[in-house]
């Protein structure tokens, strides 16, 4: 069965790079290109093809990213390392 919202585009998207995008917050030093599938942002906030690509539909999807066991907890990492270099 096809998940609801295709959060897959966000796994393959952080594959390989989700270490480098943490380690990079972590020294206070963004040095490469992940902000739209690290972070993503509300549908119409941005207009490029990445925004567009990786932005969250609806309260439902944010909820359902949250929810997943990867996705989910790696947004808690990565934003837990970011307030931690304010």
């Amino acid at each position: 069965m096809r998940e609801a919202y295709d959060l897959e585009r966000f796994i393959e998207a952080q594959e390989g790079i989700y270490s480098r995008a943490l380690t990079e917050v972590q020294a206070g030093e963004k040095r490469s290109h992940w902000m739209w599938f690290i972070f993503p942002q509300i549908h119409g906030l941005g207009s490029s093809a990445m925004a567009v690509q990786f932005a969250i539909s609806s309260l439902a999807e944010a909820k359902a990213y949250l929810a997943h066991p990867v996705l989910g907890s790696r947004l808690r990492e990565i934003t837990q390392a970011t307030l931690a270099r304010l």
